[in-house]
């Protein structure tokens, strides 16, 4: 489903590649990534992908094969990313986090033709490999396994190719979003979706050439992939690229590099207004701050003003708006908003009961948006995205309220989505792996507040009879088979989860239970 552009916006009919071609015409010898010793520029980027998309195209990649990414953040994501657009394929990216039954279900689920993956993560991948036959795997560097290319060794074969006519309403990005039910869904993005919400991005968020952006954020996520890793590529700004996130490390790379905006995640935001290091370091070169991914705390963020001297933004989005709908202004940003809709875009809000109802200004709803950035759908499910793409309007699934002046506020979740520092934990996922275990019989998962990460996710028990298992041999358990950040941080043994008569678990009286709990003194 393509959901036209309203008429107020006007935006570059361009994909991601060939912005990429027009950086390399006007800033060609400038540095694109920097990463510890190694520097590229858009010359070495852009050659590096041409020769590593004709290495995929004559291993038998396609137009709109997709084609995995299981990396950390890294030159060789970048590198790949390109590489597959001019492929002409579909950019899976896969959460360097992830475990190996993750990886099996994504790369499976996708029908993936090559995965290319980073010689850190070889050992989630050589696990799978043997469940996934009939496909290309690469590795970065110094050597392969049997039946396993080298990385390099593709980004270095020549010859000649045929680079595939690519349209805008071609699919050019498949990243997985956890739901409140089932397993992670792919989340089609084409073209016009990717590269029209940049535009957007850049028309609402004040970036230019001349920033040199700190990337920290992980590339598999949205927000990182298509504004801050590519939207630097194609604003033709330099990126410096960490692979995780260290405070000590951050500071030293935005001191060292004079680093002038920085995309940050709450978490993030917490740790530069309250640890001691920070005054450590001059962050002078820094314009602004932005925070997204998760919901901002006003304090931390007023800390964080008040000791820079730099304003935060905070803004809004999803995977299947890829992802930004909503940012503050830089000239008048209200900190507990998430601004108004950036141009381009359009919002309402919408009754919780039957979506159907436009609210007045200062009432509480669902937020619904419309515009160029809105996926194309669910990958291989049509009947969810019809629940959430309804008369052109992507219903969010968030709760909010907007003033007279637009400015959108979040005040709850419709859905029960865990997001813990930035990320996204789908419930449903963790209980199914809880009762796994054989002495559960049930579980519910919540997001449980956390000053630090946000949410937690916490789980809610019941056991088999005459079974036995402590909270910790649960959490391991848990941990071995998921992601981290996906991982129980909390086990409470309960009598009986509760459950609608039709056996759907109550979560929203689990989390009562819990906010009762927390308030009774």
């Amino acid at each position: 489903m393509t959901i036209a552009p309203p008429k107020t916006f006007t935006y570059q009919t361009i994909t991601l590649q060939d912005r990429l071609r027009a950086s390399v015409r006007e800033v060609g010898a400038k540095p694109a990534l920097v990463q510890g010793d190694l520097s590229l520029t858009f010359s070495d980027l852009d050659a590096r992908a041409d020769r590593l998309a004709g290495a995929l195209i004559r291993r038998g990649v396609g137009t709109g094969d997709r084609v995995t990414l299981f990396m950390p953040n890294s030159t060789e994501f970048v590198v790949a990313f390109y590489a597959v657009l001019r492929a002409g394929a579909v950019v899976n990216p896969i959460s360097a986090q992830s475990k190996e039954r993750e990886v099996r279900y994504q790369v499976e689920d996708s029908e993936a033709k090559v995965v290319l993956y980073h010689e850190a993560l070889a050992a989630v991948v050589d696990a799978a490999r043997s469940e996934l036959p009939g496909r290309v795997f690469s590795v970065t560097g110094a050597s392969a396994p049997a039946g396993v290319e080298r990385f390099d060794d593709l980004v270095a074969e020549t010859g000649s190719y045929v680079a595939p006519v690519v349209g805008m309403e071609d699919l050019a990005a498949l990243p997985y979003t956890s739901g409140t039910t089932g397993f992670p869904k792919g989340v089609m993005l084409t073209h016009r979706n990717l590269a029209a919400n940049q535009q957007q991005f850049f028309a609402a968020v004040p970036v230019r050439r001349d920033d040199v952006f700190l990337n920290v954020l992980p590339f598999f996520h949205i927000y990182a992939l298509n504004l801050l890793m590519a939207g630097a590529i194609s604003l033709g700004a330099t990126q410096i690229v960490m692979a995780r996130f260290d405070l000590v490390e951050y500071l030293t790379l935005l001191e060292r590099h004079r680093a002038t905006v920085c995309f940050i995640v709450p978490p993030i935001v917490l740790g530069l207004a309250m640890h001691p290091e920070v005054d450590k370091h001059d962050l002078s070169s820094v314009r602004f701050f932005f925070s997204g991914a998760a919901p901002l705390a006003p304090e931390p963020a007023r800390r964080l003003i008040a000791r820079t001297g730099r304003p935060i933004l905070q803004g809004y989005g999803l995977t299947e708006t890829s992802p930004v709908t909503h940012a503050n202004p830089l000239e008048a940003p209200v900190i507990d908003s998430i601004g108004p809709v950036v141009p381009g875009t359009e919002d309402k809000i919408v009754d919780l009961g039957t979506g159907t109802r436009t609210l007045a200004t200062g009432e509480t709803g669902e937020i619904a948006v419309r515009g160029p950035q809105v996926m194309r759908g669910y990958w291989k499910k049509p009947q969810d995205t019809d629940d959430v793409i309804r008369d052109g309007w992507f219903h969010t699934g968030d709760v909010g309220k907007k003033d007279e002046r637009g400015y959108v506020f979040i005040v709850d979740r419709k859905k029960e989505f865990i997001k813990y520092k930035g990320f996204g934990v789908g419930p449903a996922e963790v209980e199914a792996i809880l009762c796994e275990h054989p002495a559960v019989a049930d579980a519910g998962v919540i997001g449980k507040p956390d000053l630090e990460a946000g949410e937690i996710p916490k789980a809610f028990v019941q056991l088999r009879p005459n079974t036995s298992v402590t909270a910790t041999e649960l959490m391991d358990f848990v941990r071995s088979r998921i992601a981290d950040y996906k991982r129980v941080r909390e086990v409470e043994f309960i009598d009986k989860v509760p459950r609608t008569a039709s056996g759907k678990i109550l979560r929203r009286e689990l989390a009562e239970r819990e906010r009762t709990r927390t308030a009774t003194p």
